[in-house]
């Protein structure tokens, strides 16, 4: 049975080659340090998130000091000085350390505000499941958060700086979480209610998106396709993300247009 991922489906959906390159062959590709530092910020915000969620899963609501403890522990090296951190400030054009952290600060805060109060209860907490699209193909993904409140289940997605214009893009992402809840919870789907909240908006707050039954078929539509396609095309030329491609060497010598 194929396993697939979010990112691999998304990945294929722009380019089979790059899907294969990425995914199947394991093409090393260089990933550039401002690219790996949004990376780490976004993960080290979820961390502290999700610790929040697991005192609160425990019976304990964590203060947001400790929230902000919790965030220095994990973005800044053990042997940090304050030193460091003044010096850093002139050091990254696109943003260092210290500066992320007053976004964190006023990230977290918000956060906190929104659920400090509230008598939801946390049920999954990062947890990850594999579920099955047709009787070849696996998907491997993990749910951000699911909380239970007033008789209703709400499944989280963690996204950041998210624009309106872009709900399209996470057709598979909320696709594969309603699959992954109706398998895993059948006769609570009823009650579930799917959405995004973004941790970094002015105005965070869970805004619920729509999975419909067109969303179910175009999930099981890409992983049939996926599954069938021996050869991997490329769409060379074609897409925007051909100008930032890390796979533009070996796609400019592909050269396999045979029809067997």
């Amino acid at each position: 049975m194929k396993e697939l991922t979010i990112e691999s489906i998304k990945d294929y959906q722009t380019c089979a080659l790059l899907y294969n390159y990425r995914h199947q062959e394991g093409v090393s590709e260089t990933i550039h340090s401002r690219e790996l530092f949004s990376i780490k910020f976004e993960n080290t915000l979820k961390s502290v998130i999700n610790y929040f969620f697991y005192k609160k899963q425990g019976g304990f609501t964590p203060s947001y000091s400790s929230l902000l403890n919790r965030w220095e522990k994990l973005w800044f090296a053990k042997d940090t000085t304050a030193y460091d951190i003044i010096h850093e400030q002139h050091e990254s054009f696109y943003g260092n350390a210290a500066s992320l952290t007053s976004k964190a600060a006023s990230a977290l805060l918000d956060f906190y505000n929104q659920f400090s109060e509230d008598n939801s209860v946390p049920m999954a907490i990062d947890q990850e499941f594999y579920v099955p699209v047709g009787d070849l193909v696996k998907i491997k993904s993990n749910f951000d958060l699911i909380l239970y409140k007033n008789g209703e289940y709400f499944i989280y997605k963690w996204v950041f700086n998210f624009r309106t214009s872009h709900t399209s893009l996470y057709q598979i992402d909320f696709s594969v979480l309603s699959e992954a809840f109706a398998h895993k919870f059948p006769h609570k789907k009823p009650k579930a209610r799917f959405g995004y909240y973004d941790i970094l908006a002015s105005s965070q707050k869970f805004i619920e998106y729509q999975v419909n039954q067109e969303d179910a078929k175009a999930l099981k539509y890409w992983c049939g396709t996926i599954e069938e396609d021996k050869k991997f095309v490329p769409r060379r030329g074609l897409t925007s993300y051909c100008k930032k491609c890390p796979f533009d060497k070996p796609c400019s010598k592909w050269k396999d247009w045979e029809v067997k």
